[in-house]
């Protein structure tokens, strides 16, 4: 049980007379999205998709639709700097501010929280994967009141309605030198019943998918479920949990048809982990999209074995261009390990099938799982070649917390760090018994050297150039793959 001196605490009953007493109009809430990294101008910013914080534009648009002004900075997309960040707390004045990260920015996200404790009065609420799974470990600095664990919407404005703490379920806070945890997560079951993000408060313009997913600009990204049922020993799913809900396809077209019409948006790419989990869905969608006569092209991602040839052929007719298979090892005991739950034969249909249809296929691969050795990862690679995806991508293996695998590598004492930054699907984070650590980067960086500079795939990939900007976007993925092979 951590302990906090008097002095540390926040007299929770005066801070909630005093919010009380603000109207909706003067209770301005700040929501953040930290950055990623304080360097400029490398390759790599040129090339992954800078997208936006889909919950903060949610949790935005749930708190106006009650009266209460909310502003967005994002970080991820602006340049951050501390004096100009202070500047606008000044201008602001919220009396919260809301601060969502994952474990790889809780760091960046946790020096937010000091420039705003420096520079103003308002409260801090950190929420998102990290502090939902590590209420305990944020708690601990001193900088942050608040931690929402799971969904926010609900939570976050009863703060902000100045309700007594000690009744809102799936927050946590300090009070009289102990952690209190109210109540369970929340969860809303009714997604329709939740706004549209609030685009007006989103930099729209910064935003883009990465290199080579996207066949026109602007491009944008939606989620249409929250939670997940699988069983991946990976997967951190604390926040949305494994009950899967979908919003309506209505629903989804009236947020087309509004970033469509309002934002010149001509491409989506649907983030959702499972977008093909209800087939019926999917259809009822795609022939919205067909019968409406909606100008644009899409992309998702899904598993393997949702793979279905008549649907597969209605996601053509409506936009869908490039489709990305999860598939992590091609060794089948890595596989049962991870409780991916798939076989490499339904790996190979559901490339050959997708790609009949027209739709381009992209198969994300892991190395360094639990189990890995330089024969798996041999494997692995030559499986890429063989199947001959559109694309590959491939991974270090990071074993998040909260996730089976963490808990694992933990109590084995496989992990070399807790410094969340290193969690980044960049830096291999464990030492297995059965291959170094240095061996797995190196092969990282060898996967896509092998993968895509091979003759055939580059005259393959010359062929499908339509313009210019293929052309560019193509130069920039060779200076990418090469900083690959260059990277600490």
């Amino acid at each position: 049980m951590l302990k906090y001196s008097k002095s540390d605490l926040y007299p929770f009953r005066i801070d909630c007379m005093a919010i009380q007493q603000k109207s909706s109009v003067d209770r301005s809430i700040l929501l953040l999205n930290p950055p990623w990294e304080k360097k400029k101008g490398n390759i790599w910013k040129s090339v992954a998709s800078c997208l936006p914080s889909l919950g903060l534009g949610i949790l935005a648009a749930y708190l106006e639709q009650s009266g209460i002004k909310a502003t967005i900075i994002d970080y991820q997309a602006e340049d951050f700097r501390e004096q100009e960040f202070c500047q606008r707390l000044e201008q602001i004045q919220p009396i919260f501010v809301g601060i969502t990260a994952t474990s790889v920015l809780i760091k960046n996200a946790l020096d937010l929280a000091r420039v705003v404790k420096q520079t103003s009065t308002a409260l801090v609420v950190i929420g998102g994967v990290h502090a939902t799974i590590m209420p305990e470990e944020v708690l601990s600095n001193l900088n942050v009141d608040y931690v929402i664990r799971g969904e926010g919407e609900k939570p976050l404005l009863s703060l902000v309605r100045g309700n007594d703490p000690n009744t809102i379920d799936g927050i946590s806070f300090k009070k009289d030198g102990h952690l209190v945890h109210v109540g369970p997560q929340v969860c809303i079951n009714n997604l329709d019943k939740l706004p549209y993000p609030a685009y007006h408060l989103l930099p729209i313009k910064l935003y883009h998918t990465a290199l080579g997913s996207a066949r026109r600009e602007p491009s944008l990204s939606l989620l249409t479920t929250r939670g997940c049922p699988g069983r991946c020993t990976f997967c951190n799913s604390q926040v949305f949990g494994k009950h899967l809900r979908f919003r309506s396809a209505e629903h989804i077209l009236g947020e087309i048809d509004l970033l469509t019409s309002n934002y010149g948006i001509r491409e989506v790419s649907f983030y959702d982990d499972t977008f093909c989990a209800s087939k019926t869905r999917v259809v009822e969608l795609c022939r919205l999209l067909i019968d409406r006569h909606i100008d644009l092209t899409w992309t998702c991602m899904s598993r393997v074995d949702y793979a279905d040839p008549e649907v597969l052929s209605v996601m053509a007719r409506a936009g869908c261009h490039l489709i990305c298979y999860g598939v992590e090892s091609a060794d089948p005991t890595i596989l049962a390990t991870i409780k991916k739950n798939i076989n490499l034969e339904q790996v190979r249909k559901a490339v050959r099938m997708t790609q009949e249809t027209g739709i381009e296929v992209r198969l994300s691969f892991m190395i360094g799982n639990p189990g890995e050795t330089r024969e798996t990862i041999e494997k692995t690679i030559q499986f890429a070649i063989d199947v001959d995806p559109d694309m590959v991508q491939f991974n270090i293996t990071t074993p998040y917390p909260g996730s089976e695998m963490y808990k694992w590598a933990k109590e084995n004492n496989y992990l070399l760090t807790e410094d969340w930054s290193l969690y980044d699907y960049y830096h291999y984070v464990m030492e297995l018994p059965t291959i170094s650590s240095r061996e797995i980067e190196h092969a990282y960086k060898e996967a896509y050297r092998r993968f895509f500079f091979r003759p055939a795939y580059l005259m393959k990939r010359l062929k499908k150039l339509r313009s210019f900007r293929d052309l560019r976007m193509a130069f920039r993925g060779v200076q990418a793959i090469f900083a690959t092979g260059h990277r600490s």
